[in-house]
């Protein structure tokens, strides 16, 4: 990682932690191991994609495109959506650095930064790629919670921006599920997999930031219990 490239990697943070010996190395083993990870656990999925026309309509549209999704069940959506260039806001901690170096290995693009920090200067920087015609992603409820509780964030881009949004929801037959705050969901290697994409749809500039939130929230329920079906059926 070299120059510009990786300055925007470390992009905001100031606590040396780049300085320490092996650090950077160890980011990227780490970063290029969990990448690797996701690419075999997906190419093992019986993996069912309803709506996927959708992402062409929504292009057609000639605005920019934001997607959402929840973050306890990212992981399928991510490798759904790999290698298209989709911008991701990611953390500036420790295992944002991680994450970031991971989802560069998967195709996508990232400015760094969260709610909890550095997140005023991240979101207009999403805004300003938005503005140029690019899709950007979110985790409606990350980084922390409370799970499958909207911030604004991607209300206000898809606002700013005057973006077409697309939910994506996703369910698993068989996950491994972890005892954190969002119960982030594994699947199963060779295990069904339902990804469900919504219809395009607008956040009007006019709506208040608590109903654009509640609007999200309905459209990726919407999903989500798409999915379910199809996995039930």
């Amino acid at each position: 990682m070299a120059g510009r490239d990786r300055q925007a990697f470390r992009s905001g943070i100031d606590d040396g932690r780049w300085e320490e010996p092996g650090y950077a190395a160890r980011v990227a083993m780490k970063g290029r191991a969990a990448a690797w990870f996701i690419r075999w656990l997906g190419a093992s999925l019986r993996l069912e994609r309803p709506g996927w026309e959708a992402n062409a309509r929504a292009f057609a549209t000639g605005r920019p495109v934001v997607y959402v999704c929840w973050h306890g069940s990212q992981l399928a959506p991510t490798y759904a959506y790999r290698d298209r260039g989709i911008w991701i806001m990611t953390s500036l901690s420790r295992d944002g650095d991680i994450q970031t170096q991971s989802l560069n290995c998967l195709g996508y693009r990232t400015v760094r930064g969260s709610s909890s920090r550095g997140g005023g200067r991240a979101l207009l920087e999403m805004v300003r790629r938005l503005q140029q015609g690019q899709a950007v992603s979110m985790t409606l409820d990350g980084p922390r919670g409370p799970r499958h509780v909207a911030k604004p964030g991607a209300v206000l881009l898809a606002q700013r921006a005057g973006a077409v949004v697309l939910a994506v929801g996703a369910r698993y037959g068989r996950a491994w599920q972890l005892r954190n705050w969002d119960r982030f969901e594994i699947p199963l290697p060779f295990s069904r997999v339902v990804v469900a994409t919504s219809e395009p749809f607008t956040v009007p500039a006019d709506l208040p930031v608590e109903a654009g939130t509640r609007l999200l929230e309905e459209r990726l329920a919407a999903c989500e219990a798409l999915a379910e079906r199809r996995l039930c059926a």
